[in-house]
């Protein structure tokens, strides 16, 4: 007991001697979160999509494909689904027909201004000087996702000279900050 007293003792002497004891009345911490940039393109749950011609002059389409899209830059970004050729036979290589694309938007965040810039494009396999390429295009003026919905047609052309065979062609999604 005389040593409880003792520490007792000590304790009033320290406060009364010294003034008032100060406690901290404030304090503050600094929380961070790193967010990284966000920028990515999905390709189409199926990774081949085929048909059977159907043997008339119509234009063969291949059905519509989603791409989700996301972006959390705030500047947006831009979208481009484009063909390194036409539609090519897998057999014969040099026998080619060609392709058209056509884009539009299946759902978009409002706030991220999304726009299709160029909605259809087609080649023209069999120009002088060939058009191989079709390139179609959207972009946003800022942060937000999309889903495109890419329709991919074979352009039948003239029967006669439908060499049978499978043909196909392959669509590249990108997608660039802006």
């Amino acid at each position: 007991m005389i040593r409880c007293m003792a520490v007792l003792i000590g304790f009033v002497l320290s406060t009364t001697c010294c003034g008032v004891v100060h406690a901290q009345l404030s304090a503050s911490a600094l929380f961070c979160v790193d967010v990284e940039a966000a920028l990515s393109i999905l390709p189409p749950t199926v990774s081949v999509i085929s048909l059977t011609h159907d043997g008339t002059a119509n234009d063969q389409s291949l059905g519509n494909t989603l791409w989700p899209c996301l972006v959390n830059d705030a500047d947006g970004a831009v979208v481009t689904f484009s063909t390194l050729t036409g539609f090519s036979h897998q057999t014969l290589p040099l026998v080619a027909r060609d392709v058209e694309l056509t884009l539009t938007i299946d759902s978009a965040d409002g706030g991220a201004g999304w726009s299709v810039t160029t909605g259809t494009d087609q080649t023209d396999v069999s120009a002088v000087v060939p058009d191989v390429v079709a390139t179609v295009q959207a972009e946003s003026t800022g942060p937000g996702s999309a889903t495109f919905d890419l329709e991919v047609a074979f352009v039948t052309g003239s029967l006669a000279t439908l060499v049978p065979g499978t043909y196909c062609v392959t669509v590249v999604g990108t997608i660039t900050a802006n």
